[in-house]
């Protein structure tokens, strides 16, 4: 993604966007927080897509463009990609995910609901989840991607830098996950002195590397496959299969190996795709 001297998107698009997502976002949490119902997720999930629709929509007048869909689709971060992206925004989840819980399970393997079967048996039973889960968990992850990978960080891009970018929408996405955190719908199983701070750890080098594909590959699907690989492997498969009250310390989204293991990635993410933005 080349950076280029008229910026694509323009101040007053940049500010509604951030003002419909914090708005919104606060309404939904709040009632999800209240005790709404599950399918407010859902609605709060697709809300920075909405922001990211209307903030482009004002784009087209502040760069006197004639308005189209296809270039509103393009300007949501809907442009082809090579394939290696997508995969590498599915394998990248697996690895700071199951690394961890392996770990725990060989650490604690009465937690493990497979203890004792044959590979061959687990991979009959998950493989099939692990894969077609993606595309299920894609139908929400992908509202918060046109939003966050789709907008936000094409948008800060071009007026920050890659550095900037990483660490403004990373934790713009951290923060904007809190109040679930803080209401207890959400990630609960630790005290909530930990629970804060290890979760802002975790899931900032996933943000890190989610705006690393986005930046690389120049779309939003690496991202949004990213995120809903994320999703689908950590809540569908590996937490249903693993219990112990401690284990939300070791794996998850709060958990140490888990942390470990997210920042080791994005590092290596962050060295790659540093070298390649230089040659541009």
């Amino acid at each position: 993604m080349k950076q280029t001297t008229r910026k694509r998107i323009g101040k007053k698009s940049f500010i509604v966007f951030f003002a419909i997502v914090i708005l919104l976002s606060t309404v939904v949490e709040t009632m999800i927080c209240r005790g709404g119902s599950e399918w407010l997720y859902m609605v709060l999930m697709w809300i920075p897509a909405a922001a990211a629709v209307v903030a482009n929509c004002i784009s087209f007048r502040e760069n006197k463009e004639r308005f189209s869909l296809k270039k509103l689709f393009a300007k949501g971060g809907f442009r082809k990609c090579k394939l290696r992206y997508v995969l590498l925004g599915c394998l990248l989840p697996l690895l700071y995910l199951l690394i961890p819980y392996m770990v725990f399970w060989q650490i604690y393997p009465e937690n493990f609901a497979y203890h004792g079967v044959s590979l061959a048996v687990i991979l009959k039973d998950l493989l099939p989840i692990l894969v077609v889960g993606i595309f299920i968990s894609l139908l929400s992850a992908l509202g918060e991607e046109i939003g966050w990978r789709g907008f936000m960080v094409p948008a800060l891009y071009e007026r920050v830098g890659l550095n900037k970018t990483l660490l403004i929408s990373s934790l713009f996405w951290c923060c904007w996950h809190l109040p679930l955190l803080v209401g207890g719908g959400y990630m609960s199983g630790t005290p909530l002195w930990y629970q804060l701070p290890a979760f802002v750890l975790c899931i900032f080098p996933v943000g890190v590397m989610a705006g690393l594909l986005t930046i690389k590959s120049g779309s939003v699907w690496p991202a949004a496959f990213l995120h809903a690989a994320h999703n689908n492997y950590d809540q569908a498969v590996f937490d249903i299969i693993t219990a112990g009250a401690n284990k939300m310390y070791y794996v998850s989204e709060t958990g140490v190996l888990t942390i470990l293991c997210a920042w080791v990635l994005a590092a290596i993410l962050y060295s790659w795709v540093k070298k390649e933005v230089r040659r541009l």
